[in-house]
């Protein structure tokens, strides 16, 4: 049955409505990585151009026809996403319609469940289990961290202490009442993606730390929350979660798929990779890529599973259907903490995705799938055919080696998968990619 692709990243669901150039580049890029999930026959419904050389490499790596892929981008002069308003124009849908005529049997299958989604379905003739759901903007709930705090603390996951405010006043109160755990608090705005939205105050001098856009050494005396607040809060975005912020000894997400049939499926579980600037004046450290599967002990691994396991049954129980993913940490004291849920695709879904068709179902059990994000090529052809030339690309009948993913021309680099029989082999390719 072939499937519609939306690739509706970006929209005001996950970013608040207040979409920076940057955020809107991200956008562009994640359509082109989001392109390898497709298969044959598939309509593609993109808010850029996805290049044809990408898509003739995708399907001849996961042995496909390419040519039968179809693509729908909305006619715009300036960069767009894919918000509900674009999927549900006139031109969008009737192109769409078009497209479809030649098969009776669809499935929707979006990065994000909106209401926008739902009410195309609806104009498609493809009904969907979870459309319900969708359409009172259910999935909401599930892509907030004030609700992810709400929802998680009703099925007892272990959070670090915080608490949802709604002012500077109770800005104030909450950084006051958390500083003292660990001598630092991160602050979170509630629909901020990727920790673009999250600032971490400590009295710790120190470089950097994970999972916020900037660390700011703090007098507690001289902290402002009027100011703090003015600047992270926006028009459409009004809330701010404050937690307690722990030191990590591994960082890593829990992946997984509520089918129609309300079962659940484990998808995959992978570590998240960080480094730091070689800029000193960087006050965020750069996000290197994911690694399949993680790299928890199996105690760590089934503990997490356990916990996770109930917010999603909770989902499920919700009216929620779809891809779902739970970050988590294992704290340097050993505890378990659970940062956060996203109801869409995750990083490492289209990892996953890619592993099973060139691997198999178990990958996991006799590979390690490595994304390397900034590898410097002027395009994706010119990292292509330098792969080619230095015999790294992929190679079927030994399973391993490098495929290149989707370029960002701008910047000039691209991120790649790293496919292996083990972790440092995965490492090494690593290094090698990205020079010294």
């Amino acid at each position: 049955m072939p499937r519609i692709l939306i690739m509706n990243a970006g929209t005001p669901q996950m970013s608040g409505g207040h979409l920076t150039e940057a955020q809107l580049s991200l956008a562009a890029n994640s359509a082109h990585r989001s392109a390898w999930f497709a298969h044959e026959r598939d309509l593609i419904v993109s808010p850029v151009e996805i290049p044809a050389n990408l898509l003739s490499f995708i399907g001849a790596t996961l042995d496909f026809d390419a040519s039968s892929l179809r693509l729908v981008v909305p006619a715009s002069r300036q960069p767009t996403i894919l918000d509900d308003c674009t999927l549900l124009s006139r031109t969008v849908v009737e192109r769409i319609k078009r497209h479809i005529r030649q098969d009776s049997a669809w499935r929707l299958y979006p990065c994000y469940s909106t209401e926008g989604v739902a009410r195309l379905a609806a104009l498609l003739g493809i009904p969907n289990t979870g459309d319900d759901f969708a359409l009172q903007r259910g999935p909401d709930l599930l892509n907030r961290k004030s609700h992810f705090r709400q929802l998680a603390t009703s099925v007892a996951l272990p959070l670090p202490h915080g608490s949802v405010v709604t002012d500077p006043d109770g800005l104030s109160n909450a950084v006051t009442s958390l500083r003292s755990e660990t001598g630092s608090v991160i602050i979170k705005l509630d629909n901020g993606a990727g920790g673009v939205g999250n600032v971490i105050l400590t009295s710790n001098k120190s470089d950097p730390l994970p999972g916020a856009r900037d660390t700011r050494w703090t007098s507690w005396p001289s902290f402002d929350p009027k100011a703090l607040w003015s600047e992270m809060t926006t028009p459409s975005c009004k809330t701010l979660v404050v937690e307690s912020y722990h030191l990590a000894r591994s960082f890593f997400y829990l992946e997984y798929a509520i089918q129609d049939d309300s079962s659940i499926a484990f998808i995959n579980s992978g570590s998240i990779r960080l480094r730091k600037s070689k800029d000193r004046s960087e006050r965020a450290l750069i996000w290197t890529g994911l690694e399949l599967p993680s790299d928890l002990e199996d105690e760590q691994w089934l503990t997490a599973q356990a916990h996770a396991y109930r917010f999603v049954a909770l989902s499920r129980d919700l009216g929620y259907r779809g891809m779902i993913n739970i970050d988590a940490i294992f704290a340097r004291d050993g505890r378990l903490l659970f940062n956060e849920a996203n109801g869409r695709w995750g990083g490492g879904s289209v990892l996953h995705n890619i592993a099973i068709r060139l691997l198999g179902l178990d990958y996991s059990s006799r590979n390690v799938i490595l994304s390397v994000r900034n590898v410097r090529s002027p395009s994706f052809q010119a990292a292509h055919d330098r792969f080619v030339k230095d015999g790294l690309l992929f190679d079927r009948t030994r399973k391993e080696g490098v495929i290149p993913l989707a370029a960002d021309e701008q910047a000039g680099t691209v991120e790649c998968v790293v496919i292996a029989p083990d972790r440092p082999t995965a490492h090494d390719q690593q290094q090698r990619l990205l020079g010294p």
